[in-house]
């Protein structure tokens, strides 16, 4: 009885080493579901900030435009300033007309400072417009590239994005079987133990009756020449009892052997959980 009461003490560590490795295994899987959401999270993130920055650029891309049409505005100016310039020079040559030779080099020379000043003002004028203008179309170029880019890089994050959430919906699925193979297998595992608990009831009776008629047998002893036909009886009984005694031991240990058996199977259906 020392060997069945080892076997019934291993039982039980058996059945705790088997649901621990179930434990961890659906921890390990429910860890990578998480890490995957958090990946997740930080991609919507990522798009929903390059849509900011499209924003902006887009704003930026209307600013340069008003920038381009003030440009254009002071070249309008420009063609005004001509326009004042060519009415002088009639009034120049009005005066010409009118005046005498020291008037009108008089009335010419304050014509003539007054044509240097506005063309001046035009020249500085239109430098100051071609300058906006070129600075316009560089910062238009480089916001053009900016949204190019951010365009690129939202395209990118989309893509991610789409192949994260297929990602995850195989990972859903996968989850899923692993489950209900889980639930399959604690299913045997507690058949297994109902089993192993009527064989060692089973036993346990045997045991009793055993020892039942081994007391009858020492107490029938000492009268053994007047109930020698009821000792053998007796004798029989017993050895009956050790047969029925040992092959519940052999079923015993090939209900072991099973239980090991589903035990290492669990074991690899942990791993492959742990990998993928």
């Amino acid at each position: 009885t020392a060997g069945e009461t080892k076997a019934e003490e291993t039982q039980p560590t058996i059945k705790n080493d088997a649901s621990q490795q179930t434990n961890y295994g659906v921890a390990v899987l429910d860890k990578e579901i998480i890490q995957l959401s958090e990946y997740l999270k930080e991609a919507l993130q990522r798009e929903l900030v390059l849509k900011q920055k499209m924003v902006i650029l887009q704003d930026l891309l209307s600013t340069l435009i008003r920038a381009s049409d003030s440009s254009w505005k002071g070249q309008l100016n420009e063609d005004k300033l001509k326009g004042k310039l060519r009415s002088l020079e009639n009034q120049l040559y009005t005066c010409t007309q009118k005046y005498s030779p020291w008037g009108m080099k008089k009335v010419l020379l304050e014509m003539e400072d007054q044509k240097n000043s506005y063309e001046q003002k035009a020249k500085e004028s239109l430098q100051k417009v071609l300058e906006e203008k070129m600075s316009a179309e560089q910062q238009l170029q480089s916001t053009q590239r900016s949204l190019a880019l951010a365009e690129q890089k939202c395209e990118e994050w989309r893509s991610q994005y789409e192949a994260l959430k297929e990602d995850w919906k195989t990972l859903g699925t996968q989850y899923r079987e692993l489950e209900s193979q889980l639930h399959v297998l604690q299913s045997k595992l507690q058949g297994a133990d109902s089993r192993d608990l009527q064989m060692n009831q089973a036993l346990r009776l045997l045991e009793n009756e055993h020892q039942e008629l081994q007391a009858k047998i020492e107490c029938l002893q000492g009268d053994r020449d007047l109930c020698s036909s009821d000792t053998q009886h007796l004798q029989d009984q017993l050895k009956r009892s050790e047969e029925e005694k040992l092959a519940l031991v052999t079923k015993v240990q090939q209900l072991q052997s099973l239980l090991q058996n589903q035990s290492l199977q669990l074991q690899e259906q942990e791993k492959l959980l742990t990998k993928k």
